[in-house]
């Protein structure tokens, strides 16, 4: 048995050594010189700056759209937050829309007051009458603000302004509206140069499936046949576990870690103003840290074909896993509740628990193929 580990230790050692010299061609009758392989890099290096160059291209000419979808997890933040304090049945659209319009229609003239008015909806202007009651509370010390309100008439106005009082409703306006567009430049350049990051990051992810088709047009002809097959499945799993993991931080832990930010300055009294250049590098490394921590898969499957990994060791190393997710959820997570965390860990280990299923069925399979052994 320790002799069967060795050769398979030896025989991991020397696949990685083939791939990153790619010392032999099965191609050819006589092995490329030191200085061969050098030129051979230096083309599929300059062919992948290339491919780079035109995905980043066509990324900065969609920069409008890529800024907005970055910038939808702040929009739906600010929207859960006006949410949150707002009585049951008023929508958070309405609710925004009235404070602007009790904020802008006190300097028009009446004519043009009552067609922006009559173009909003009666839900729009019965929020703006109640507002108008709130503000008015407002002035008053704390204490005296209910006993106001409770003597300003049973209006559908006055019962609106007392519900969304006790719900405690945010009166700013536009709270959070303008700090989630983040919009502020404070250099000359600096629109220009985040533009430029943004591209940067989304070209390396479109041009990645041809990235990873040159890397292996160069790695490939070292290999022998079967570790050809295995680099081909564990590259294009990775590419698809990669998209996986930037969509699942996008969509599910983005907004989430965002929220705990941002409700977390709001109850210290602080404001949200978050600058477009700090918030675009915090949400392309949480995104792109989740593209890699999905790549687990990929690392594990090429040490499963080859035999470094079996089973019975898989099993063995369970705890360990575990104990380790948590561990790199502790200080990987953007934010330290709980939530996010297990929403780090919780994947991680399961896309090992997903490997060792794949790994059952590989040696199951190889036991009972007779070409396998």
């Amino acid at each position: 048995m320790q002799k069967r580990y060795q050769l398979r230790s030896d025989s991991f050692k020397m696949f990685f050594m083939r791939s990153i010299i790619g010392m032999r061609r099965s191609n050819q009758t006589e092995e490329m010189s030191f200085l061969d392989h050098l030129e051979e890099l230096r083309k599929t290096l300059i062919r992948m700056a290339l491919v780079t160059l035109l995905a980043m291209a066509v990324c900065f000419a969609y920069t409008p759209t890529l800024l907005g979808m970055l910038r939808q997890p702040v929009e739906h933040v600010w929207l859960e937050h006006e949410r949150q304090y707002l009585p049951d049945g008023v929508n958070a659209q309405n609710w925004v829309l009235a404070k602007e319009l009790q904020f802008s229609r006190a300097g028009l003239p009446p004519k043009l007051r009552s067609t922006v008015e009559s173009r909003l909806g009666s839900d729009v202007l019965l929020l703006t009458d109640a507002l108008d009651i709130l503000r008015a509370a407002s002035l008053l010390p704390e204490h005296e603000q209910l006993s106001f309100l409770k003597e300003t008439g049973d209006s559908p106005a006055a019962r609106m302004a007392l519900a969304l009082h006790n719900s405690q409703a945010d009166l700013h306006t536009g709270q959070g509206r303008h700090e989630a567009r983040m919009m502020g430049a404070f250099q000359p350049g600096e629109a220009f140069m985040l533009s430029v990051q943004l591209a940067f990051f989304g070209g390396v992810v479109l041009a990645s499936p041809v990235l990873l088709y040159l890397a292996l047009g160069f790695i490939m002809p070292g290999l022998l046949e079967h570790e050809r097959r295995v680099l081909l499945r564990s590259l294009w799993w990775g590419v698809l576990l990669f998209l996986l993991g930037c969509s699942f931080a996008y969509l599910a832990v983005l907004p989430r870690v965002l929220a705990f930010f941002y409700e977390y300055s709001w109850t210290l009294g602080i404001e949200n103003d978050w600058r477009i250049g700090y918030y675009l590098s915090f949400a392309v490394k949480l995104i792109l840290v989740f593209g890699v921590i999905f790549e687990l898969p990929v690392l594990l499957y090429p040490l499963m074909r080859l035999g470094v990994l079996t089973r019975k060791r898989m099993r063995r190393l369970r705890p360990y896993v575990l104990v380790g997710s948590f561990a790199v959820a502790l200080v990987l997570a953007p934010a330290p509740d709980p939530g996010t965390m297990l929403l780090m860990a919780l994947p991680l280990y399961f896309l090992y628990e997903l490997c060792l299923l794949f790994a059952k069925n590989d040696n199951s399979s190889s036991q009972s193929s007779p070409a396998a052994k």
